[in-house]
């Protein structure tokens, strides 16, 4: 038997190297990067080729521009990676930043186009490009393409004359220039048949623009800005299949929603720094869940002839310690007896001694005969109160719960 077992072990294969190649890939997958796996390679002839038929490669420039040899080392490498691929690629993350012209970039993906690649990360831009960057006519046609991400530094995009984009199911756009084509959005959402979800993360519009998401297989859509500018003037979304919705940041002065019929969770958290006009409902009247801003929310509500929301199941008010008062909430409150839970959440710093309690006569005031029964929660807590005794950095959540069927979202 230990003879048996030595002889497994004449030519150095340990006993790792001796399970299937689908055990070994799965191992190889959780490495941190891909140069790691490929590093792998140099522990036996049974590992040489493995990571070729890994599934995801995750490939970032680590180098400096200034240094050039690095950069071609970096460029070099990739080459190699792609070429020496032997089966088809799910996942390519590729982040070259401006350190590499644009034909090197088309290149690169021209490879990934070629092995098949489902889900496409791309952060560049393009040291030889101070305008538009064109995307790949490869890009475009690719068949297998369900899953694209874009980050290229606020330039702008520019879609060749063909349709395509036929298989792609999510799009994420980061830090991308919609001003100067005014269609591009329209444009990108014509391109996809499948498409459905959406994110922009931070890119910007002329700030008297309008930004108009119509998508008939839309389920999910993100839009978030962390700049300190707004996005674009007005936001209107009509997608009847959207399901999940989230708005963040500065965003725009108006918001228009129209035909969300099948739309369950939303989050709605713009930052206004003027007169809002905004049409809230009937749009999102098929809403579940809803976390948003209490100031916007009770603009809208009060701006509606009816705004009610027959599905609402759960409430997240979030507001800052200034801009809320008890009564504010309770006008809030009338109109959605049958919510199943409630929360406020108080997102800002407090400072001072003052305290902020809900008394007997305005617990009343927020019973009705769907309410069993209301409960106050600090987030450190003990009281039932909101407090503050000179602490700083305290974060309280009051949470309401109706009935036998309350629960925390």
């Amino acid at each position: 038997m230990k003879k048996s077992e030595a002889s497994k072990c004449e030519d150095g294969v340990d006993l790792i190297s001796n399970m299937p190649d689908s055990i070994l890939l799965l191992i190889l997958s959780l490495l941190s990067s891909t140069e790691e796996v490929i590093r792998s390679s140099i522990l036996s002839r049974r590992w040489r080729y493995l990571w070729t038929s890994i599934p995801s490669l995750d490939l970032f420039s680590r180098f400096h521009r200034e240094d050039k040899f690095k950069k071609d080392e970096f460029k070099d490498f990739v080459f190699w990676v792609l070429a020496n691929r032997s089966v088809d690629l799910d996942c390519l993350h590729l982040g070259c930043f401006d350190h590499y012209t644009l034909s090197t970039v088309r290149r690169w993906i021209h490879m990934a186009v070629t092995r098949n690649v489902k889900q496409l990360q791309l952060m560049f831009y393009p040291e030889d490009e101070d305008g538009d960057v064109e995307i790949p006519h490869c890009l475009v046609t690719c068949g297998s393409l369900e899953i694209l991400g874009l980050n290229v530094s606020y330039r702008s995009l520019r879609l060749p004359n063909i349709t395509g984009f036929q298989a792609l199911r999510h799009l994420r756009l980061t830090y991308v220039d919609l001003s100067i084509d005014s269609d591009l959005v329209k444009g990108f959402l014509e391109s996809f048949p499948l498409l459905e979800g959406l994110i922009f993360i931070s890119c910007f519009l002329n700030e008297r623009g309008l930004l108009y998401i119509s998508c008939s297989k839309l389920k999910i859509l993100r839009i978030e800005n962390e700049n300190d500018e707004l996005m674009c003037d007005s936001i209107k979304i009509c997608c009847p299949k959207l399901v999940d919705l989230e708005l963040r940041g500065l965003l725009a002065n108006n918001f228009f929603f129209e035909c969300l019929d099948s739309l369950n969770k939303a989050e709605i958290e713009p930052k206004l720094i003027g007169n809002i006009k905004s049409v809230l409902f009937p749009g999102i009247s098929h809403v579940e869940h809803l976390w948003i801003d209490l100031y916007f929310f009770s603009q809208c509500v009060y701006a509606a002839c009816d705004p009610a929301l027959p599905n609402l199941k759960t409430l997240a008010l979030t507001t800052g310690v200034d801009a809320f008062t008890m009564d504010e909430l309770i006008r809030i409150l009338k109109y959605y007896p049958k919510v199943e839970s409630l929360q406020l959440i108080l997102k800002e710093k407090f400072y001072g001694p003052e305290e902020w309690e809900l008394h007997e006569g305005e617990a009343r005031r927020l019973m009705t005969p769907d309410v069993k029964r209301v409960e106050l929660f600090e987030y450190n807590g003990e009281k039932p109160k909101f407090v503050s005794d000179w602490q700083e950095d305290i974060y309280m959540e009051m949470v309401f719960s109706w009935g036998t069927k309350a629960k925390i979202w």
